[in-house]
């Protein structure tokens, strides 16, 4: 099997190995010469035998051989002349022609000789063939298709030749002699195929151990350095010098000598740590011990060694940047939850409370708004500044990101009523901190901030609860009048209600829980029913019907209103064409309040339209209430999409008047056709004069710029008559008239049949 792969292997050898062919032409120089010199003398000793026809072929096969040893000649002094594949080619050709040449004398000439020249004859060919297998060893291929083209004619010959004496033997032996030529240059090739991957193995070794960019060296089984490679000397400098011959029995590191030691013993050992070189230069090494074996012999070891200096400053440097604030130096979050976990761990938790304060400066956007971020950053290091200098050296202090920070007392006292007067007074010396004024760049700034409490229960362990109740307990703190909250249990689970709650407000609107309640529109004169204003509710499945206080907030901040709103559209759209389908249509329209976010989306005005198209609603069938607050955020978009609604039919109302800047220029450049007046307005009618006397200037100005006038909230028969006296052409809606109801019994109630 082995030789079957060493004849594949010979197969696949490449013919441009310039080695190879550079060993064949100078080996065939002294062999070329050797068989000049047969071929002569086998000339002179046939010559009787075979007359002229020996003398003819002697003398071409030595022209031949001369040609052979220009070519080696050429190729010595001139190998450009052709590429390295020619010369294989050229060189393989002469060979084979040179083989061809040999074999008449066992094809053709044989014939024509008795017994003793026929054994002359045989025996030439064999030594030829034997030198050839030498010669031409460097390429196998070559050298069995030489001897191949010598000997297969012969015993071809042999066997035809009846006449010659002991044909049997002498073809048996010729077969056995190119069987053993065969295995012999197979085995020559094998040897060279050997001595080349162990030349190259130690030509790699030897470059690995010069080259290395490590450090290397080897010992001896008494631990004393036997060699060491140039980046050993460059690592070590000068002292290296010394370290040839040096007794590792005497190393500073004893760690290091332990794990060279048991090297020794036949098992790979790593030591990563420090080495001092001088009194002033300590490395940080990694370095990886092997055995050394030999014969069986335990020759000693090697070592590799790993300077890890500089990636061991910039790892512990990155440590440092990961857990630290770069701009206050302050520990970080990560900082924060590395030394919580450490709190925890630490056994004087199991017994003592410790206190988290999470601190937010009031206003603090308002600084970087105003007057730069700049500014800002000079304000967070001095808040910084001024806790370390105020709080004493057992808390902790923490900048979370923002102007967001946490001090951490540990271990405080194992009462928990100690631990809160301790608590609060502590939490008086932190906002004492920010009793003076800060200097920050010629301003003078006066800060404040809010302070959440969390009193860390003994054997308490989850930290991201606890920083998450600390983080909601600040924010409750800003609510709080003195700035000032502990953690509340009933907080967390409202805060979580809610928190579900926006989630479930998904499934509402593809679950379609949402329902349509109408609230009258009607005139003050005669409490005629002209129109409704739609709202919604939720009909949630566990916490029964919601108003949209108590989920609209949610929606705007989970990014969902704008469904919602568009679900309002569709449905109330085909309300709408059930009642006129069913000839049920008896008021002038439906009013439908839209959110300042929704009315400023990209094609709002196209879609609403498009909408309406769909259903066949006239576009006067809805009114859209749009708040004050959507003209404010972007008044002049408002005002091009409120034109492009008017100029399609589609009547707007400005909803809450009053509520904000009550700005006159609303009034004169929208095209509005009602003006709802907000209830702010009638709540404190009959109480104080000086509200009547607002009242009327509104009323006045929404006549005096023909608007429809709607007061909402009207909630008894004292309002309603009072507004009456005002103006008898207002309209109003409110409970006193009817609350929201559902589209139902609004259509039973007030709607003609």
């Amino acid at each position: 099997m082995d030789f079957i792969n060493l004849l594949q292997k010979i197969k696949k050898l490449q013919s441009t190995d310039q080695m190879v062919i550079s060993t064949l032409y100078a080996l065939s120089e002294k062999s070329i010469l050797a068989a000049m010199s047969v071929v002569v003398l086998a000339a002179v000793f046939l010559f009787s035998s075979l007359s002229y026809a020996i003398v003819i072929w002697s003398i071409v096969l030595v022209c031949l051989l001369l040609y052979r040893l220009k070519e080696a000649y050429v190729f010595k002094k001139m190998p450009q002349t052709h590429t390295m594949e020619v010369w294989y080619q050229r060189f393989a050709c002469m060979a084979f022609t040179t083989a061809f040449l040999i074999s008449l004398l066992g094809f053709a000439f044989i014939h024509y000789t008795d017994a003793y020249y026929q054994l002359f004859i045989v025996t030439v060919l064999v030594g030829i063939t034997a030198a050839s297998a030498i010669s031409l060893s460097a390429d196998p291929r070559i050298a069995i298709g030489y001897i191949t083209i010598i000997l297969f004619p012969l015993i071809a010959a042999t066997l035809a030749g009846s006449y010659l004496q002991m044909q049997g033997i002498l073809v048996a032996l010729i077969i056995l002699y190119y069987l053993s030529q065969l295995m012999m240059i197979a085995r020559s090739y094998k040897q060279s195929l050997q001595n080349k991957e162990l030349q190259e193995s130690k030509m790699m070794l030897h470059d690995i151990f010069k080259e290395a960019p490590m450090a290397i060296f080897s010992y001896d089984p008494t631990l004393h350095i036997t060699n060491f490679n140039p980046q050993f000397h460059t690592l070590f400098g000068q002292h290296a010098e010394e370290m040839m011959g040096f007794d590792l029995n005497l190393l500073p590191e004893r760690k290091l000598f332990t794990v060279m030691e048991q090297a020794l013993e036949g098992y790979s050992q790593i030591y990563a740590g420090t080495y001092p070189v001088s009194k002033d230069r300590v490395l940080w090494l990694e370095a990886k011990c092997f055995p050394l074996n030999g014969n069986g012999k335990r020759l000693g070891g090697i070592a590799i060694v790993d300077d890890k200096t500089k990636e061991h400053f910039a790892l512990k440097e990155l440590a440092y940047m990961a857990q630290h604030d770069e701009l206050t130096g302050l520990l970080n979050r990560r900082g924060l939850k590395n030394y919580m976990q450490e709190l925890v761990q630490d056994e004087k938790h199991t017994d003592f409370y410790s206190l988290l304060y999470y601190l937010d400066l009031d206003e603090f956007k308002g600084i970087n708004d105003s007057l730069g971020h700049s500014v800002g950053d000079h304000v967070l290091i001095a808040v910084s500044e001024r806790l370390r200098a105020t709080l004493d050296q057992k808390c902790e202090i923490f900048r979370l990101g923002g102007d967001e920070f946490v001090i951490v007392c540990p271990y405080i006292f194992d009462e928990k009523t100690k631990t809160k007067e301790y608590a609060d007074a502590y939490a008086q010396k932190i906002k004492d901190a920010f009793s003076d004024a800060f200097d920050i760049k010629g301003f003078h700034l006066h800060l404040q901030g809010s302070i959440g409490i969390i009193v860390i229960d003994p054997k308490e362990n989850n930290i991201e609860e606890i920083i998450r109740h600390a983080d909601l307990t600040m924010y409750q703190a800003k609510k709080a009048k003195k700035h000032l909250s502990y953690y509340d249990e009933d907080l967390d689970r409202a805060q979580k209600e809610l928190f579900i709650l926006q989630h479930e407000l998904t499934v509402a609107i593809a679950k379609n829980q949402f329902e349509v309640f109408f609230q009258p529109i009607v005139s003050i004169k005669d409490n005629r029913v002209v129109g409704a204003e739609t709202l919604i509710r939720w009909n949630h499945p566990t916490k029964g019907l919601l108003a949209p206080a108590d989920f609209i907030p949610l929606a705007i901040k989970a990014g969902l209103l704008g469904e919602i709103t568009w679900w309002m559209v569709d449905a109330l759209c085909q309300i709408i064409a059930n009642w006129k389908k069913e000839k049920q249509w008896s008021i002038s329209y439906i009013s439908l309040n839209v959110n300042a976010r929704q009315l400023l989306e990209e094609n709002f005005a196209q879609l609403f339209l498009a909408k309406l198209k769909a259903y066949h609603i006239e576009s006067d069938a809805i009114m859209l209430e749009i708040t004050e607050r959507s003209l404010i955020d972007n008044f002049e978009y408002a005002q091009s999409i409120i034109n492009t609604l008017q100029e399609h039919g589609v009547k707007c109302a400005i909803d809450d008047f009053g509520a904000g800047y009550s700005s006159l220029t609303y009034l004169k450049r929208l095209s509005c056709n009602t003006l709802k007046i907000d209830k702010e307005f009638i709540q404190d009618i009959m109480d104080n004069p000086k509200e009547i006397a607002l009242l009327v200037a509104v009323l006045n100005i929404g006549r005096q710029f023909n608007y429809r006038t709607i007061v909402v909230g009207v909630e008894n028969e004292a309002q309603k008559s009072l507004l009456m006296e005002l103006d008898d052409q207002l309209y109003y809606q409110g409970f006193y008239f009817n609350q929201p109801m559902p589209q139902d019994e609004f259509a039973q109630s007030y709607l003609r049949v």
